[in-house]
């Protein structure tokens, strides 16, 4: 068992998992000796000193698989709870995690350039979770370049961002029996979406989308975002929508409290495009809004937290309401009221991307940079009641 200052010591019952814990110590890292550095983009694991103790106990940390910051970490996640690396893909993005606990499938998506098509993908991954068996879908008609998905009541919805100057972003329902898909919104009035990056869907059934500059930027779509990246409430019944908050930066994931009473939005407009660039002086908060009692009106932005490192992307809730976010080399779980981390569930050393994540009961899935990753026998409960 490695000890060092920097780290608390594991309860007895986390010392011989099959998974690897680290129990970061505050206290300790609160007055660091010499000279140390890192940037925002990378984990604290990857940070520069000519500390000894300090260098041997991050190069510790670094192949770990849970690292807490906060006691309910341990109680969240559990002394059973493993991570398998289970379908090592392309150092490419992977997004639009959905879980189906009918057929134990998970869908999702090789995302955008430079692999594909030149950036355009008529596809998407099929897993088998019982088997990791991986295979390629198309839906019927094809659904092109899925950002985000949803499962809601048995029907799977995504948005997309478009491709080229023939297709705008899209908000698709998706029959995962049949893989029928239609399109059940692809403009605002006449007006093209930006290109669709996440979306969340309610206990009501109404859509909150995320139209962002992410699919311009990366070429996938050949028209400049018609506004700021913006969030759009989209009304059930009617298929009404209307913007509810709008950024400078760029819109990112969306994320409903279990209550209904908030909404959680990243902004990361730390990410630059045309030219590529990731700018340490950009956005990369994570605000929380009140939800007005009729819907579609926000109120009370207040920032709970920006990352540790990198910035927020994907972002789901779980069943108890912490909040569950890809940051860089791992998942994020933030506490809804403080903002503080409470630990990661990490991707492998540094050397892979968590992106975005899919719930079972006691399991989720991790997509990223590097593939897909299975987390199993959690402790809380992760998939909501709707």
């Amino acid at each position: 068992m490695f000890q060092s200052v920097y780290l608390n010591p594991l309860p007895p019952s986390l010392i011989s998992t099959a998974a690897k814990w680290a129990w970061v110590s505050f206290t300790a890292f609160a007055n660091l000796p010499g000279h140390f550095n890192r940037s925002i983009f990378d984990s604290p694991w990857e940070t520069e000193t000519d500390n000894s103790t300090l260098s041997k106990t991050l190069n510790y940390v670094n192949t770990t698989d849970f690292v807490a910051y906060d006691k309910r970490f341990l109680e969240i996640i559990g002394v059973d709870a493993t991570i398998e690396h289970v379908q090592p893909l392309a150092f490419q993005s992977h997004e639009a995690p959905c879980y189906i606990p009918d057929t134990r499938q998970l869908l999702f998506v090789e995302w955008g350039k430079p692999d594909g098509d030149d950036g355009i993908h008529s596809w998407q991954y099929l897993l088998d979770v019982e088997n990791n068996t991986l295979r390629k879908i198309t839906t019927d008609p094809p659904t092109y370049n899925v950002h985000a998905c949803v499962n809601f009541q048995g029907q799977l919805y995504g948005v997309t961002d478009g491709y080229g100057d023939s297709e705008t972003g899209s908000l698709v329902q998706i029959d995962p029996q049949s893989w029928k898909a239609t399109t059940l919104l692809n403009n605002f009035l006449g007006q093209p979406f930006g290109g669709f990056n996440d979306l969340e869907v309610d206990p009501e059934g109404n859509f909150w989308l995320t139209d962002s500059k992410s699919g311009w930027g990366r070429g996938i779509v050949d028209f400049a975002p018609p506004n700021d990246p913006s969030i759009y409430f989209v009304n059930k019944t009617t298929m009404q929508p209307k913007i509810i908050w709008t950024t400078t930066g760029n819109a990112n994931g969306v994320a409903m409290s279990p209550d209904s009473k908030t909404l959680y939005i990243p902004d990361t407009g730390v990410s630059e495009f045309r030219p590529s660039n990731k700018n340490p002086h950009g956005r990369r908060m994570l605000w929380a809004f009140d939800v007005g009692s009729q819907g579609g009106v926000l109120a009370n932005q207040r920032l709970l937290t920006s990352p540790i490192s990198y910035f927020y992307d994907g972002l789901r809730v779980s069943r108890e309401g912490w909040l569950f976010s890809g940051s860089g080399d791992g998942v994020d779980v933030i506490d809804p009221v403080s903002g503080f981390v409470l630990g990661s569930i990490r991707t492998g050393g540094g050397e892979n991307v968590a992106v975005s994540m899919a719930f079972g009961e006691h399991e989720m899935w991790i997509v990223g940079k590097g593939g897909a990753w299975h987390v199993k026998d959690i402790k809380a409960k992760l998939k909501r009641d709707w």
